[in-house]
C-alpha cells in the first residue's frame, strides 16, 4: 500500500483520534458536571441530542448547545455556558485510536515522513494535538485555521508536500471523509487511503482502505 511512498500525511478526527469515542465521553462527563443546571434532563436524553446535533463533528458548530438547550426548554443562556466547557475541556477528553501511536512509530523508524493536515480552529485542533502528545511525531503540522485555507482545497495539501520535501507521486494522505480528505487528497495528486469509518459512507474512488492504522504497516520493511 505504501510502495514507493517517501511520506505519509493524516488526517487527525476520526482517523488517528477516535473522536466518536472521545466526544461521547466529553458529553458524558458535561452532563454529570452541568446536572442540576440541565434537570431534568437525564444523560441519555442529554447525550443523544448532543451527538445527534454534532454529526460526527460536521454538524453547524453554532447550534450544537443552542438546539439543544432549546429542544428540552432549557433556559437559553445555558448553550453559552456549555459552548464554553466545551472548548475548554474537549481537548482533555480527546483518546487516539489504540493502534495509532505504534503505527506512527514504525512509520517514522521506516523511514517515512509524516505530516498531519486538519480542519478546524487553531484553539481546538493544537489543544488535542497537545494533550494527545502528537506535535512531536510529525515533521509538519497544518491546522486550516491557521492556513486560511481548508480541505478538500488542494492548496492545503500542496503545503504540506512542500513542507515535507517530497512531490504528490511520491505521498499519501489517509483520512476518514470520503470527501474531504479522500477526494481532496486525490485532487492534488496524491494517493488516498482511507480508513474505514462507520459512520461515513464510503469513497467512490481510493487507492486504499484500512480496517484499523495498523493495517498501513503491511509490507513494509
Amino acid at each position: 500500500m505504501l510502495a514507493g511512498l517517501h511520506a505519509v500525511i493524516f488526517d487527525l478526527d476520526g482517523t488517528l483520534l477516535d473522536r466518536h469515542q472521545s466526544f461521547e465521553r466529553f458529553v458524558r462527563d458535561q452532563w454529570t458536571r452541568f446536572a442540576r443546571a440541565l434537570h431534568p434532563v437525564g444523560q441519555d436524553e442529554y447525550v443523544r441530542a448532543v451527538i445527534e446535533r454534532d454529526r460526527e463533528g460536521y454538524g453547524p458548530r453554532k447550534g450544537l448547545f443552542a438546539g439543544t438547550v432549546a429542544e428540552f426548554g432549557l433556559p437559553a443562556a445555558l448553550a453559552d455556558t456549555l459552548r464554553s466547557d466545551f472548548r475548554a475541556g474537549f481537548p482533555g477528553a480527546c483518546v487516539l485510536f489504540p493502534d495509532a501511536l505504534q503505527t506512527l512509530a514504525a512509520l517514522r523508524g521506516a523511514g517515512y515522513k509524516l505530516g498531519l493536515i486538519t480542519n478546524g480552529s487553531v484553539r481546538m485542533q493544537s489543544g488535542k494535538l497537545k494533550c494527545l502528545s502528537l506535535p512531536v511525531l510529525f515533521d509538519t503540522v497544518l491546522i486550516s485555521d491557521a492556513e486560511g485555507v481548508s480541505k478538500p482545497d488542494p492548496e492545503i495539501f500542496r503545503r504540506a508536500l512542500e513542507r515535507l520535501g517530497v512531490d504528490a507521486a511520491h505521498a499519501c494522505y489517509v483520512g476518514n471523509h470520503p470527501e474531504v480528505d479522500v477526494a481532496g487528497a486525490r485532487a492534488a495528486g496524491l494517493r488516498a487511503v482511507w480508513r474505514r469509518d462507520p459512520f461515513l459512507p464510503a469513497p467512490a474512488e481510493a487507492d486504499g482502505v484500512v480496517e484499523e492504522l495498523g493495517d498501513l504497516l503491511r509490507g513494509i520493511a
